[in-house]
């Protein structure tokens, strides 16, 4: 699990929206935040740097917050920045989207694809991260794969694991934790979806929409056609209380 650089004195925030980079106040441990709510884990440094330069972006968040996310497994090569390989297995392959790992059949084309250093351009999987990837068709010709193509196709994590156009999902935690983000940015037209993920009772109130008693596990949804923002807050808890900022 990739851990970030320990910074004096980090900023610790409860609101952040997905697509953004989160860590917990007494863990270095980074995670990327995705639209269904859950957080996903960064195998290894080099898996990491395959996706970001540095570590500016990661927001510090409270304890609470980070353990009320569930974990969605974890993030794989950016496609097309380098090729792969893993221990047990001598065969070379490219990163295509979604984690698609297709075999390069000879020295010429990895050559073709990445340049004269095309072996200074491959990166080891380890044999406990190799299932985290599926096997696609290996490449026939240079036609069939062009790097600079599949990166931008999948400029983020969210786009190569297919999550983009999930719904946005607030976790309902403990009172402890209460709304996790407490503060989120969504897109006019976005559904919204909070997951009551605590053992007790809770709802959505708010001036402008509610939702039912919502048991563990129930969820309840709701679209948001306009823009502005609007504060709820848990029926059974009102002192818990967050926000939707619903911008064009």
């Amino acid at each position: 699990m990739l851990a970030a650089p320990l910074a004096s004195q980090a900023a610790v925030t409860t609101s952040f929206s997905a697509g953004d980079l989160i860590k917990g106040e007494s863990w270095s441990s980074v995670y990327y935040f995705a639209e269904n709510g859950k957080r996903y884990t960064f195998p290894n440094e080099k898996t990491y740097f395959s996706w970001y330069p540095n570590f500016d972006t990661v927001k510090t968040i409270p304890d609470t917050s980070l353990q009320a996310l569930p974990l969605g497994g974890n993030v794989t090569y950016h496609p097309g920045y380098k090729m792969v390989k893993v221990d047990t297995d001598p065969r070379t392959y490219v990163v295509d989207g979604g984690g698609v790992l297709r075999h390069v059949p000879s020295e010429e084309l990895a050559k073709t694809l990445y340049g004269l250093n095309w072996n200074n351009r491959i990166d080891d999987i380890a044999d406990a991260f190799f299932v985290n990837y599926q096997i696609g068709t290996p490449l026939a010709t240079v036609a069939d794969y062009n790097p600079a193509d599949v990166m931008t196709l999948s400029p983020t994590i969210s786009q190569d694991k297919n999550l983009a156009g999930a719904l946005v999902t607030v976790t309902i935690g403990s009172v402890e934790s209460g709304f996790v983000p407490k503060t989120i940015t969504v897109k006019v037209g976005s559904e919204v979806t909070w997951v009551n993920r605590d053992n007790h009772v809770h709802s959505v109130a708010s001036d402008a929409f509610n939702s039912p008693v919502l048991q563990p596990n129930e969820e309840y949804t709701r679209r948001f056609t306009t823009v502005g923002s609007f504060n709820y807050n848990d029926g059974g808890y009102p002192a818990t209380q967050a926000t939707i900022n619903v911008v064009n």
